[in-house]
Order: C-alpha cells, then structure tokens, then sequence
C-alpha cells in the first residue's frame, strides 16, 4: 500500500513536471512571436535613413531619355536658325555679254557687270532676329517644360516602387507570423490529447492562408521588378541595371509654397510669354515688309574702241556707273493679313498664359486639399496597424488557453494586412502630392541653354 501511493506520487509529479514544461515551451514559442511581431512594429514605427538615390536616377533620365533629349535638340536647331537671322539677303551680280560688240557714239559695247545690294525697311531685320530669338526661347522652355514632367514622372514611379516593397515586406511579415503561430498548434496538437482533430484542422487552415498571402506577394514581386524595368527604360537604359532602393518610404515634409515663385518658374507661361513676344516681332517685320526696300548698285561696262569716234580721246573707255533702286509696295493684302495673323496671335497667347495661371491656382489649391486629406489617411493607417498589431499580440497568447480562436487570429491578420498595404500606398501618395508641389516650383529642373 504504501508502495502504490509512493509510485501515484512519482506518477502525479511527473505529469505535473509534463504540464509545466509543456507550458513553458508553449509560452517560450509565443514570447518569440510576441518579440518578433513588437519588433516589426517598432521597425515599421523608426524612422530609416533613406538613400536618396533619387535625384541621380532623375538627372540621369533628363540626360539619356530620348523625349527629352529631341526637345533639347529642336531648342538648338532654333538657336542657330536665329543666329543665322537678322542678316542683309546676298547681293546680285547681273552680267551681260555681247557676242556682236554693239556699236556706241564712242565705243564698241562688249559687255555689262552689274552688282546690286537690296537693303529693307529700317528695323526690319532686327525684328526678323528677334522674333527668331524669341521662338528659340521658346523651344528652351519647352525642352524645361518636358525635363520637368519627366522629373514628375520619375519621382511618382519611384515612390510606387517604395510602396510595392513596403508591401511585399508586411505580407513576408504575416506569412512568418502565421508560421510560428502553426508551430505552436503543431506543438499543442503533438503534447495534448484533447482537441486533436480541432487543432489539425487549425494547421491545414493556416496552410491555406499562408499559400494564399505567398500568392499575392508573389504578384507584386512581379510587380516589384516591372517597375524596377521601367524605370531603368525612363533613364534610357537596360531594363536590368540594377536600382539602388531604400529601406523604407520616408514621408516628406510638405513644403511652403509661395504662389508668385510658382508663377515665375513655370515654363508653361515663359514658354507663352516668349511666343507672344515673337509675334509680336513678326507683326512688326510684317508692318515694315510694307515699306520700300532700297537697293544700292554699281554697273561696269566693258568697251572696246570704234572705227570713226566722236571723241577721240574717249574712244574705247570702259565706263562705271552708279545706280539705285527702290521697290514700289503696291499690293498689301498680303503684309496687311500677315500683320493681323500676328496680332491674332499675340492675342492668344495672352488668353492662353490668363488660362494657364487659372489651371495653375486650381492645382494647387487641389494639391492642399489631397495633400490634407492623404495625411489623414496615413495618421488613420498607422494607428490602425498599430492596434491590430497588439490586438494579434494578445490574441496569440490567448490561443494557447484557448479563449482565442484560430478563426479570430485570422480574421484580424487580413484586416492587419489591408491596413498596412493601405498605409504603404498612402505614404507613396502623399510624396507624389510633395512631388507635385516641387514640379510646380520647377525644383528639378536641369535646362541649360545652348551655347552653340
């Protein structure tokens, strides 16, 4: 008797030994999950030095990419069209040949050079310079305008790629946690007798939730390289050069945007102002085009003597003479319809620069408004993540007791991952809002004029 209730008493401490062991090994898996899902959110929390590779990869694209480059070009042929304007038209020779010497009083006319210099109205060609200057000018702010698009362009596609890894990284999170989370049910489902089949069904259920977030991260792995690709293609460069990617997004201070430095810098209304300029030129080279041109020549005739001259002494001489033009501007339909098709024009670009300045001041007060409405967003999102990521820290503690079930964990980890997929889309649009601000500004702006 009292060698049974010895051996029920070694029994009873070894499955009392069993239980704590069990639970601590219960509890050590789950403080591992704990720590792991405490330090993601304090990772995603910490602000990351970013390196800002950006704006060599935007320098590099305004330099090679082939838009930009053939607006560039098309500003120079207009840079050397107007440098090539505004010069007198090439003098005329006119010669005549007798091949009969034509008999004069005192001389046998043999031949005739004439060299004639037509100069136009006084002013003409300085309009005619100008107004090719001003559609030079022009081209340069267009080249400005492409340059700073494409800046735009290259800063938006960069933050969509921040997004894409921010995501592929809270679902590669997820997937781990729902793993550790299947070793504990494994463990559960090894250790216990009771609730067997309750916990197989618990793993094959966390199986088919891990197979379906690899599915979708996946997807934007490919994603994730298709824009790597593009933007290699906007720098004009093989689509599988590498590109150097921050840790994280960073969201950007929103900066203080003064409305007459917006105006001033945008190429837009230069790009206006200096066409309307060279129309106006161009109706003043048409005014003066009505005026007379003035020709100044000389006229050499070559002579050779005479049988029964005259005058003896001027037998044969060759004889210069001074001569003098003028155009008589009789027809002016043409410089009259040439003259108002300008002022038409001028007129519009004086239209077109008032709309471009209302498109311009309705931008902007959207950019304020998207750019408070998106920050709401990310504040929203991050206390979102924030919470459902406790909220899964607890849960999992109580799966061990079983007061939390599987059902609960996962229901909260999809609505965790919505949320933190929102929350990295978020950020990458309000940078495009401050990108959007800096592109108003002209910030990344890299025209050089020519100087060829």
């Amino acid at each position: 008797m009292l060698v049974e209730r010895k051996q029920n008493k070694i029994k009873r401490r070894q499955i009392m030994t069993y239980r704590n062991n069990h639970t601590l090994r219960i509890m050590a898996i789950m403080i591992g999950v704990w720590l792991g899902a405490t330090i993601q959110a304090q990772a995603e929390n910490e602000p990351k030095v970013e390196v800002d590779s950006l704006a060599t990869y935007i320098g590099a694209a305004i330099r090679n990419n082939p838009a930009v480059m053939s607006e560039y070009q098309a500003y120079q042929a207009k840079v050397a069209s107007a440098r090539g304007a505004g010069v007198l038209n090439d003098p005329e020779l006119s010669i005549g040949v007798y091949p009969s010497p034509m008999e004069q009083v005192n001389s046998k006319q043999v031949a005739s050079f004439e060299v004639m210099q037509m100069f136009p109205w006084f002013g003409t060609l300085k309009a005619g310079r100008q107004q090719m200057e001003y559609e030079a000018e022009a081209a340069y702010q267009k080249f400005r305008e492409d340059g700073i698009a494409l800046a735009f362009d290259m800063q938006k596609q960069w933050y969509q790629l921040l997004a894409t890894q921010e995501k592929i990284r809270a679902l590669d999170a997820k997937i781990k946690l729902l793993n550790d989370i299947k070793e504990v049910a494994i463990y559960q489902y090894k250790s216990m007798s009771m609730g067997k089949f309750s916990r197989m069904s618990d793993q094959l259920r966390l199986d088919a939730e891990v197979a379906n977030l690899k599915e979708q991260k996946a997807s934007m792995e490919d994603e994730f390289l298709l824009q790597k690709q593009q933007l290699n293609i906007s720098m004009h460069r093989h689509e599988g050069s590498n590109i150097v990617v921050p840790d994280s997004i960073v969201q950007r201070e929103l900066p203080i945007v003064d409305w007459s430095t917006i105006e001033a810098n945008d190429p837009k209304i230069a790009q206006l102002t200096a066409m309307g300029k060279s129309y106006e030129a161009m109706s003043e080279k048409a005014k003066n085009m009505g005026k007379p041109m003035i020709g100044v020549g000389v006229q050499y005739m070559l002579n050779n003597k005479t049988d029964m001259p005259r005058m003896a002494n001027m037998n044969g001489n060759d004889m210069t003479m001074l001569m003098l033009k003028v155009s008589l501007p009789i027809y002016r339909r043409k410089i009259n319809m040439e003259q108002k098709s300008a002022q038409l024009m001028q007129a519009s670009t004086v239209t077109g620069i008032d709309k471009q300045k209302d498109m311009l001041r309705s931008e902007y007060l959207s950019i304020e408004q998207r750019s408070r409405d998106i920050k709401r967003k990310v504040q929203l999102y991050d206390q979102e993540v924030d919470i459902l990521n406790n909220t899964l820290s607890l849960m999992q503690k109580e799966y061990i007791s079983g007061s939390s079930t599987l059902t609960d964990i996962l229901l909260t980890t999809r609505e965790q991952i919505d949320y933190a997929l929102k929350k990295a889309e978020a950020r990458a649009q309000y940078n495009t809002v401050v990108a959007e601000y800096e592109k108003m500004l002209s910030k990344y702006d890299y025209a050089v004029r020519s100087d060829k």
